[in-house]
């Protein structure tokens, strides 16, 4: 197996678990994929819900806390996340959904020198429930889970998914807001293929320049092609060169990592997009 090489990127690298479904479904462990990582040079790496393998338990999947901090001690130079999919921008998940709490337990346990970092992704507010009037109740929502953050000295990212882009932007404008001086622990998980889901292809780059770099906490890179999430980011919806030197040029500094579709050659697929996107000089 060749080696990713990432010394030219200018954030740095990583990657969601769930690129490794195939693998982990096949009875590979979590920690010898996170080993191979590391060994590829990938320093941040999110956990997501449903391929953590053997670090999640029950029909939920939930994050097994006290496995976890053993995976932080053995990999103590990785930037991990916990990534949950929870209805939060419904205004109705409590900071004491068991869940949510779980999630929050698992992300302290791995924080390594870190503030412990959860991250969220509603994918059950459908787009017919985003009305000017639910902003404030979204946002109050949002509040909440992120002083139950707070108490544990953490940061909250929220994922844009199925819900407009202009509406979710409100919600999440009007949260820091109500924040104030600590709206800097409410951050964005940007991910601008999914912006597909709601936006016209032709919209993208337009909302790529208008989200503020201190705003995001990190970036998801994955390609579709026919409505379909591909396991590279080749040819396809989205014109990847042209998007990070847009970020490049306004300075976002937060670690991108890759979410593509899991696949059986996930390592060559993994290279050949560093090689393609993050070293290669883009147009």
């Amino acid at each position: 197996m060749t080696s990713i090489v990432v010394s030219d990127s200018p954030w740095p690298l990583g990657l969601v678990s769930n690129c490794w479904k195939v693998q982990l479904d096949s009875g590979a462990a979590l920690d010898s994929l996170i080993a191979e990582a590391v060994r590829q040079r990938l320093t941040v790496i999110e956990l997501r819900q449903g391929s953590l393998g053997e670090y999640e338990a029950g029909p939920t999947c939930v994050p097994q806390a006290e496995r976890l901090a053993e995976l932080a001690r053995r990999f103590s130079d990785v930037r991990f996340n916990v990534a949950l999919s929870l209805p939060c921008l419904g205004g109705k998940l409590s900071r004491e959904d068991s869940l949510f709490l779980a999630g929050r337990s698992a992300a302290m346990a791995l924080a390594n020198r870190q503030p412990p970092h959860l991250r969220l992704v509603d994918l059950q507010t459908r787009p017919e429930q985003c009305q000017e009037s639910s902003i404030e109740s979204a946002a109050r929502g949002l509040v909440e889970l992120t002083e139950a953050m707070l108490q544990a000295k953490g940061m909250l990212s929220i994922e844009h998914a199925r819900q407009p882009w202009a509406w979710f932007d409100s919600v999440m404008r009007e949260s820091r807001r109500r924040l104030g001086v600590r709206s800097s622990h409410l951050r964005l998980c940007f991910d601008p293929c999914n912006l597909l889901l709601t936006e016209k292809a032709d919209e993208v780059a337009g909302i790529v320049e208008s989200v503020e770099p201190q705003d995001v906490s990190m970036i998801h890179i994955k390609q579709r092609q026919d409505g379909q999430v591909q396991p590279d980011v080749g040819d396809g919806d989205l014109d990847w060169p042209k998007l990070l030197e847009m970020l490049r040029r306004r300075s976002h500094s937060g670690p991108v990592l890759f979410e593509i579709a899991a696949h059986a050659d996930v390592w060559a697929n993994l290279e050949n997009g560093v090689a393609r996107l993050l070293i290669a000089p883009l147009a």
